[in-house]
């Protein structure tokens, strides 16, 4: 899955209008996760949160950088998954932040927040969410033909 030219420039112009306040940005994201019923461990403690705010700020910057680099982009976020394993996230979790991301990003950006721009942050952040399931869980979205092929034929053999 890919980004277009289009969408990376919407992805990077949006992210540079919340950067400045990017602390209300992540306020705003803590009280949408506080809605759910999620296993993430987020710390109370104000000077751990703004350092985790300041990491995220930096992840997200250096991740929309190196979408165009799929490959680059995956080892950069395996290269962070042990911090995200800090968190003690569940699968459900990921889905979760990255809808609760979609809501504070729409909060956040007001009319800016176009279709076009939706469809954007969807795609980034399942592309986001696939490679963090993988890095974490060893799971993954992507079915091999060869296997799926012989999955069908044991099937059909079975019945």
């Amino acid at each position: 899955m890919s980004i277009s030219p289009y969408q990376y420039q919407l992805l990077t112009q949006s992210f540079a209008t919340l950067q400045p306040n990017f602390h209300c940005f992540c306020v705003s994201l803590r009280t949408q996760l506080n809605r759910y019923d999620v296993q993430l461990k987020l710390p109370n403690n104000n000077e751990h949160i703004i350092n985790i705010e300041q990491r995220a700020c930096k992840f997200i910057q250096e991740a929309l950088y190196l979408l165009p680099q799929q490959e680059q982009l995956a080892n950069f976020i395996q290269l962070h998954a042990p911090r995200f394993m800090l968190l003690n996230p569940s699968e459900r979790d990921i889905t979760v932040l990255c809808n609760a991301m979609i809501t504070t990003l729409q909060l956040h950006l007001g009319a800016q927040f176009t279709l076009a721009l939706r469809n954007a942050w969807r795609k980034v952040l399942h592309i986001f969410a696939n490679i963090i399931r993988s890095a974490i869980f060893g799971s993954s979205n992507v079915v091999c033909l060869h296997e799926f092929k012989l999955q069908k034929q044991q099937q059909a053999s079975t019945i």
